[in-house]
């Protein structure tokens, strides 16, 4: 009888593998799930089963605000996109919702935390690359990355 092989992922074009994860549905209730992600990344250190499960999902509403207020990447549409038929133009309800929610946690957080967040969260940034883009150590920016990731699931009542 032959022995099963073990599934072993390949590393991708920038180093994304995958990890096997536990994502919880209801308070009772958890699903397996696979995750590609970069070693370094937020998904790869949160996202895992013994990760703090309040900051990340901290870090996943924060992101998913980022991509409903359409700001997430450039090729978002902008504000004065216009069509023609005599439709309502203007901005969705969800995206001004999502704009005010960002700027809400803005406030509170501070313009520094949330830029870090941005890159961290949204943009899929490592620590040890945001560590070069602001100068600093990469264990004194994976000591910020995590209180500032406290800070955001406290401004989100998940802590």
């Amino acid at each position: 009888m032959a022995k099963p092989k073990l599934k072993v992922w390949e590393p991708g074009y920038d180093g994304a593998i995958e990890i096997e994860t536990s994502v919880r549905i209801t308070a009772t209730r958890s699903e397996a799930r696979s995750l590609r992600c970069r070693p370094g990344s937020f998904e790869w250190r949160y996202g895992r089963a013994n990760a703090d499960a309040a900051l990340y999902h901290a870090g996943i509403k924060f992101a998913d605000l980022w991509e409903r207020a359409g700001t997430a990447s450039a090729s978002s549409p902008d504000f004065s996109s216009s069509s023609s038929g005599g439709q309502w133009k203007g901005i969705p309800d969800g995206r001004v919702m999502a704009m005010s929610e960002i700027n809400d946690a803005r406030k509170d957080m501070g313009r520094w935390s949330t830029a870090r967040l941005v890159d961290y969260c949204v943009m899929g940034s490592t620590a040890s690359e945001m560590a070069k883009k602001y100068n600093t150590d990469d264990r004194a920016m994976a000591y910020v990355l995590n209180e500032d990731l406290r800070a955001c699931a406290m401004h989100f009542r998940q802590l």
